[in-house]
């Protein structure tokens, strides 16, 4: 018996050994490959599963009183525009695809104005601990102090307009996406070529193309106003690409992933809110990861480099002894 546990764990430590080997040659032959695993590494190393799951109670907790907080609102401003409700509906469900039509937000935006004392109650409390949760977070993936330093109320007051920036963007790429997506249509209707195969898909493309867009602004917002980062805009534009691009594709996966556990029959009556933080917390580790990609590129080592908080921590990134002509840059 004894033989066969040696014998099994001297498999698995060959085994071991075999994949850190073609991991290494990897990481030595393509420097995209190492940047990968060097973000990898810096998201384990400062517990970026842990610091998503803070980020999905706090998100959890915010969510429901600014969906009633946004309804609440808008039942004021469907006076004027008879399509601002169409509109946050849309926005809920560009954050939780595959579970907005399961919730009941018709029910939250008739009640006007019990919403919005609720909405704000909570807006106070769950949003600035959510924004707060996210600082921390961003901050620690950088490795820099998580509490910032600053005044308290300061800091409160710049967490609001950063909420108040992520919710305006997020309506905004809703409005430009719909204007960009009607205006087509009427466009091609114009042209004749409506019904002409391959007309629709551009349709499709176009409105992916936007919300790439927006989400390269909110990831732009979160990064360079909430990790602490010296770096300039323009070197922040890679990670905020890689964050919009990953974040589409994980939208189409969450939508099978939530929607095949909200059917699940073991959740039973808490289907909904199982999957609004499954997603939330995929969400997070993504946004995560992203901060992580985005903080070990070279560019911005060695722009935080001049930052005293950061003197310590910005050493030079792990670079491949052998590179191929062709490998691409971090």
């Amino acid at each position: 018996m004894v033989k066969v546990i040696d014998s099994v764990q001297r498999r698995i430590e060959a085994g071991q050994g075999l994949i850190t080997g073609v991991l290494g040659e990897m990481r030595r032959r393509w420097r995209w490959f190492d940047h990968l695993a060097r973000a990898y590494e810096r998201y384990s190393e400062q517990h970026g599963d842990r610091l998503a799951a803070a980020l999905t109670f706090y998100a959890f907790l915010a969510f429901f009183p600014l969906t009633a907080l946004a309804f609440a609102l808008v039942g004021y401003a469907v006076a004027v525009d008879p399509h601002a409700r169409e509109l946050v509906s849309d926005a809920i469900k560009q954050i939780l695809p595959g579970l907005a039509d399961q919730l009941h937000v018709n029910e939250i935006a008739q009640a006007k104005a019990g919403a919005g004392a609720i909405g704000l109650v909570g807006l106070l409390w769950g949003g600035l601990g959510l924004i707060g949760a996210l600082r921390e977070s961003l901050r620690t993936i950088w490795q820099v102090d998580p509490g910032g330093g600053g005044n308290l109320l300061m800091k409160k007051i710049w967490d609001l307009i950063v909420l108040v920036l992520l919710g305006l963007s997020l309506l905004a790429s809703v409005v430009v996406s719909s204007f960009a997506t009607s205006a087509t249509q009427i466009v091609l209707s114009w042209l004749g070529i409506a019904d002409v195969p391959g007309a629709g898909t551009m349709v499709r493309l176009l409105s992916v193309t936007v919300a790439i867009a927006a989400d390269m602004v909110i990831f732009f917002v979160m990064f360079s106003r909430l990790s602490g980062t010296r770096a300039s805009w323009r070197r922040l534009v890679k990670g905020t690409l890689f964050g919009a691009i990953g974040l589409e594709v994980l939208k189409l996966l969450g939508t099978y992933l939530v929607g095949h556990t909200t059917r699940n029959p073991i959740y039973a009556s808490f289907a909904v809110l199982t999957g609004v933080l499954i997603w939330i917390n995929l969400a997070s580790r993504f946004m995560l990861f992203t901060a992580s990609w985005t903080a070990t590129r070279s560019a911005i080592l060695r722009a935080d480099a001049d930052n005293p908080e950061l003197a310590d921590c910005t050493a030079p990134p792990v670079t491949a002894p052998e590179k191929t002509k062709h490998s691409p840059a971090a």
